[in-house]
């Protein structure tokens, strides 16, 4: 059954075509009357074809035919078919994409890379270049490749190849046929470029294979000299390094004439790259070179940057073993219980001597060990071959023991001699930014409020000089000796100065012996300064990740022993470590436990070893697999991609893809940048063509003017200002249905609730022709568990959801369009809309004007004891007056009582309250607030912000549990406050309040995707109080009641008059405590008479939660509702309360009395109700249809 019709989506002539042909992989009906059967690209392309209808389809054809000849060349050569890795990449070259290959251990990248260039030769007769990083490696590629070869039929004349270890003879008659262009494989180490890349000179190269990209980049010329061998020209190397430049001068200032000279050289540069030239792709298990300006390169030329290997996919058991004996015995023991292919880490403040002797005690205990001092040609092969049982080095993030190691089926497990630690010595006088940035950093938790402050300032400073090098060290020591006040160097100066001052005068001895009596951090004073010992989180993470690494199953198993020799660093070192890692727990060393995870350790080092002989197949859901991540925003996909490392980028088209591994599978993240269609406005009914009692809403790609912004779906011009610099959501779907052909399945991971489940919908319509494998992501925090979670739940899409938002939207249309086309008749103005929900609202500020124009009489008066009472229209007023003149007014308190009773917290928030208190608070505007949980959201500070739910998860109770005992709050009492649905409340997906996330911000800990204001914070601060108050226990309370009596006038009190025990209140304060009275006769102090308006007017907070209670309109809405009003001039907003214009009491007027059965609250709240039941399957949408067009027509013929 169609659902919706989706224009301009024709797979294969770009016209309109049903969902449930693309659903099917099918095209639209003007190409194709009938469905085949069997839909697979080649027999459709093949009817196509025969009907003259093959059009862009074509591609979808050719590709699919690429790639089953590829697999049947891939099975003549190697006996089996590629893997699924493999195959994606095929499907990128014979794209003509570049591109760039991290993949781990066993998914055969230098077999692919062979395979690749013969079939281009054979199949495309293409030039190829296969570059590796040895001589070693060369030979022995070209004997594969000779042997695949004459499988393929291939004759040798075809190759060539050198390197180093070549006879003269063979050497020289290479050098020739290379020079002479004889070849159509050519084979070299990266060092041939360097030395004989002159000899290729003219000759065209199609295709050009790096694999080992490391290798490659260590002579970072060798950009230089392949992008010549692509056949670009010369000069454009220098073109896109000046266009870098300039770039980044504008990112500091902007300036008009650099701005010209900016896209004059764009427009250059993206004229090289449009001209025909070679495809690169670069290999490589990891990217262990620093990015240089020089490698961006790769990025403005050929839309792709080097991989970077993942950081933080890691599965890993974590043992700690306190100590059972002396450290080193320990250790030693451990080794002789597990054996081979032990790693063993020295903390840094142990050092060389301590390392050269466990390696010592490990040799007299029979264990083949050597200290990894440096890197030493020889030693990881001989530990691979298992001359050496285990390898022994220092724990530090930048030692090449902890970095440069990586051997999957030889390391087994690792032993921590001691807890990670490094020591700084700072002098008393530090004038060395890097130490004193991490001095700070440290002690900030110790440091009083008013020096934290000072502190955060300073370290933001800080933050903008390191690292620095020793002589920049050198060099501010230069400067403030000769007293040197201008320029950079100056200000670096002047940064370093500060904070050298403020931590001479801030170690005192008092707070050197509080630092000690903290749990995780240790500075001690020396004769000339202090040594710091911190614990060496990235050196843990890095050392005991030698043990788990990428593979063509997934993550192999590894151990990690931790034994315990510094209590306090342990603890720093296990709150660092969850801050990184969600799901980090230590478990307690126990040898059965051992050996059952060990078991399964040697299981992956087999697997591996069986891989790499092609011995072992792996069943499909282990293997490893590309897939294409799909989210709105772009802030969402780089939050997403950071997760596991640093992600790595390339482009096609517009959009841009993050790619980074989760284990098995490598994520590509891209967004849509929102909803990529609208409903139509054309076609058939308002947008839905009705037939037979069917109705088929047709959607178009959104277009947005590029001079002002303004967003439509149908025509080439821009109906607000004519423009025709028109952006179109069409070129984005073209992006990601490309980018849906070369992967092996989609995810679409858009927001959870209805709108996010029709854009998941078009989605899925957009992209199943192009690839049949796509799941729905659900997550309601951007966080990496919440990530993981959904990964092992994918679903499908949910149907009750799309049509519920079908109908939402074909509603607003119908109804919208329809009432806004009576006013334009009635008013002679198209500036005018109306729509279901907005006018009930409208109708509510304009009542509440006129109840305010009404006035209520106030007077307030002070009795003894400072209590202030108020009454209400007063009766007597003068004689209270005169009375009050004369000093003679007095008022009565009787009936007093008083009682204890608990006051319980409010719920988390939800969209409406925290719109809200958001206004009474703060005094945010909701769109304003909208958009900053929006970007909280996004960014993984906080969950969904657009929902109905107040229900708490574990995860939720979890965070509040560690940061109330943290903070000795007081006792934790676990609310969930549970509704139906999956929906949760809004809440911190961390226990950082607002204080630790700003400090862990200006250190550098988090690096928020998006900057982070004081307007962020001010929410972030509100929904955490807010939250964390929750689970925290009742405010015990003294209340008073009692009735006051003026001249005849008597009013009922109530109020707190004692706080007990704080409870909540501690923390977000809603109680307040006031001043008890005594019964009796009490004389006024003082008095004062108010004439107020009888209703306050609404603030936007009231409107919102007037919107909720009344059950109208939606989380999603809510602000979007508002905002329509102010957009239409029909409210205006002054101190911050709401006034409708004479524009918006004339619209509502005439809207009430002409349709106010169609617009009444009533009928609104019913619509609602019937959505609901839509979501919950429990109503037909066409039923409900039927009946809004019944509705509709009955408006339009309304006079």
């Amino acid at each position: 059954m169609t659902l919706i019709i989706l224009d301009a989506s024709c797979p294969n002539c770009g016209g309109a075509i049903e969902d449930d042909r693309l659903l099917k992989g099918a095209v639209c009906g003007k190409c194709l009357p009938k469905i085949p059967n069997e839909v697979n690209p080649l027999t459709l392309a093949e009817v196509l074809r025969r009907r003259n209808r093959l059009m862009r389809y074509k591609v979808v054809k050719e590709l699919d035919e690429e790639v089953k000849r590829f697999k049947e060349e891939f099975r003549k050569a190697v006996g089996n078919e590629p893997w699924a890795l493999q195959e994606v990449w095929a499907c990128r070259v014979f794209l003509d994409e570049n591109f760039s290959i991290v993949a781990p251990t066993g998914v055969g990248k230098t077999i692919f890379c062979i395979l690749a260039c013969l079939y281009l030769i054979k199949h495309k007769k293409r030039r190829c270049y296969l570059m590796l990083p040895s001589s070693i490696l060369v030979h022995q590629v070209v004997d594969k490749a000779r042997e695949f070869m004459k499988k393929l039929k291939i004759s040798e004349d075809n190759l060539a190849y050198y390197h180093s270890a070549l006879p003269s003879k063979t050497r020289k008659a290479m050098l020739s046929k290379i020079t002479n262009g004889e070849f159509k494989l050519l084979v070299t180490t990266d060092r041939f470029l360097i030395t004989r890349g002159d000899t290729l000179g003219r000759i065209q190269i199609d295709n050009i294979f790096v694999d080992d990209v490391d290798s490659f980049l260590k002579s970072p010329k060798n950009i230089d000299r392949v992008v010549k061998v692509l056949g670009f020209p010369p000069e454009v190397v220098d073109k896109v390094l000046k266009l870098i430049d300039l770039r980044l001068k504008l990112s500091r200032r902007y300036d008009k004439s650099l701005e010209q000279e900016y896209n004059n050289l764009a427009h250059e540069v993206e004229e090289a790259k449009r001209r025909k030239h070679g495809k690169l792709v670069v290999a490589g298990a990891t990217l262990r070179t620093k990015m240089t300006k020089r490698m961006l390169i790769f990025s403005e030329l050929l839309d792709f940057e080097p991989g970077t290997s993942p950081k933080f996919v890691r599965n890993i058991i974590d043992f700690k073993l306190e100590k059972r004996g002396e450290l080193v015995s320990t250790a030693v023991e451990l080794v002789k219980k597990h054996g081979r292919g032990a790693l063993v880490f020295i903390p840094m403040a142990y050092g060389r001597e301590l390392a050269r002797r466990v390696t010592e005690k490990l040799a007299e205990a029979g264990i083949r060990a050597y200290f990894y001092e440096k890197m030493e040609e020889g030693i990881l092969e001989k530990f691979e071959k298992g001359e050496y049982d285990a390898l022994v080095g220092i724990a530090a993030s930048r030692s090449p023991f902890v970095r440069g190691i990586d051997l999957p089926e030889t390391i087994r497990y690792a032993v921590f001699v001691g807890v990670p630690r490094r020591e700084v010595k700072i002098e008393r006088y530090e004038l060395n930014p890097n130490k004193l940035f991490t001095l700070l950093s440290n002690i900030l938790d110790i440091l009083d409020e008013q020096r934290k402050t000072r502190a955060m300032l300073i370290l933001q400073n800080l933050r903008k000089v390191i690292p620095a090098t020793a002589d920049t060290v050198e060099k501010i020591k230069t400067t403030l000796t000769e007293g040197q006040q201008s320029g950079y160097a100056g200000y670096v100066a002047k940064v370093v100065k500060d904070a050298a001052d403020f931590v001479k005068e801030t170690l005192t001895p008092e707070l050197i012996s509080k630092i000690e009596e903290s749990a995780d951090i240790s500075v001690k004073a020396v004769d000339d300064g202090f040594r710091v010992t911190i614990p060496d989180t990235s050196g843990y993470l890095q050392a005991s990740g030698r043990t788990s690494r990428l593979y063509a199953g997934g993550v192999t198993k590894g151990v990690s022993i931790l034994l315990v020799d510094d209590v306090k660093a342990l603890t720093g070192l296990t709150r660092r470590l969850k801050f990184i890692l969600e799901e980090f727990e230590w478990v307690d060393y126990d040898d059965q436990e051992a050996l059952r995870e060990f078991r399964e350790v040697d299981r992956d080092r087999e697997a591996i070893k069986e891989i790499k002989r092609g011995k072992l197949t792996l069943p499909s859901s282990a293997i490893a697999r590309e897939a294409l991540m799909i989210v709105e925003s772009p802030t969402k996909a780089r939050t997403f991609a950071k997760f596991f490392g640093k992600p790595f980028r390339r482009k096609i088209g517009d959009i841009t893809i993050y790619s980074t591994a989760t284990g098995n599978i490598i994520l590509n993240i891209a967004a849509t940048m929102g909803h990529l269609t609208d409903l139509s406005t054309t076609p058939g009914y308002y947008g839905v063509i009705i037939e037979d009692e069917s109705f088929k809403p047709v959607f178009s790609p959104i277009k947005k003017c590029g001079r002002c912004g303004y967003q439509f779906v149908d025509g080439d011009t821009c109906p607000s200002c004519g423009s025709r610099s028109i952006f179109s959501k069409g070129e984005v779907i073209e992006a990601l249905r490309k980018a849906a052909l070369t992967v092996n399945e989609i995810y679409v991971a858009t927001d959870p609730d209805a709108e996010g489940e029709k854009i998941a919908y078009d989605i899925t319509c957009l992209l199943k022709p192009y690839n049949k494998t796509v799941y729905r992501l659900e997550f309601h925090e951007v966080t990496r568990k919440a990530l993981l979670k959904a990964l092992a739940n994918k679903r499908s899409i949910s149907t009750n959801l799309v049509e519920a938002q079908l109908v939402r939207r074909i509603e607003d249309r119908w109804f919208g369009f329809e009432l806004s086309r009576r006013l334009w008749e009635h008013f002679g103005s198209r500036n005018l809309s109306a729509g279901r929900v907005q006018t009930p609202v409208l109708g509510w500020i304009v009542k509440r004007l006129e109840e305010a124009k009404k006035k209520k009489t106030i007077a307030r008066v002070v009795v003894e004891g400072n209590v202030e009472l108020s009454f209400e229209n007063p009766q007597n007023l003068e004689l209270i007056k005169e009375k009050a003149e004369r000093n003679e007014l007095a008022v009565e308190i009787k009936d007093a009582r008083e009682y204890v009773q608990s006051i319980s917290p409010a719920p988390p928030y939800i969209t409406a309250t925290l719109l809200r208190d958001a206004y009474q608070f703060l005094r945010f505007p909701v769109g304003l607030t909208m958009r900053l949980a929006q970007e909280l959201f996004e960014s993984g500070f906080i969950t969904y912000h657009r929902t109905d739910s107040t229900t708490v998860s574990s995860a939720g109770l979890a965070i509040a549990r560690e940061y109330i005992e943290n903070k000795n709050l007081g006792e934790f009492t676990p609310r969930t406050y549970a509704r139906e649905g999956a929906h949760e409340c809004i809440r911190p997906v961390r226990p950082l309040d607002r204080t630790k996330l700003q400090q862990y911000i200006q250190i550098g800990l988090i690096k928020p995707v998006v900057p982070l204001t004081d307007r962020h914070l001010r929410l972030y601060d509100l929904i955490f109080r807010r939250f964390i108050a929750s689970q925290l226990p009742p405010a015990k309370v003294v209340s008073q009641s009692f009735k006051a009596e003026m001249e005849g006038n008597e009013i009922n009190v109530e109020r707190v008059v004692n706080i007990l025990e704080t409870g909540f209140n501690k923390i977000f304060q809603t109680v307040r405590q006031e001043n008890r009275i005594e019964p009796g006769v009490r004389r006024v102090l003082s008095m004062q008479v108010l004439t107020t308006p009888a209703a306050r007017l609404y603030t936007e907070g009231d409107i919102i939660s007037l919107m909720r209670e009344r059950r109208i309109g939606r989380p999603s809405t809510y602000s979007k509702i508002v905002q329509v009003l102010f957009d239409r001039r029909y409210v205006i907003e002054k101190s911050g309360r709401l006034i409708p214009t004479s524009k918006g009491i004339k619209v509502y007027g005439y809207l009430f009395s002409n349709f106010g059965k169609y617009v009444s609250e009533e009928t609104t709240r019913e619509l609602e109700m019937v959505m609901d039941l839509i979501e919950e399957g429990r109503e037909n949408y066409v039923d409900v249809l039927k009946k809004l067009k019944e509705q509709t027509e009955a408006i339009s013929v309304r006079a």
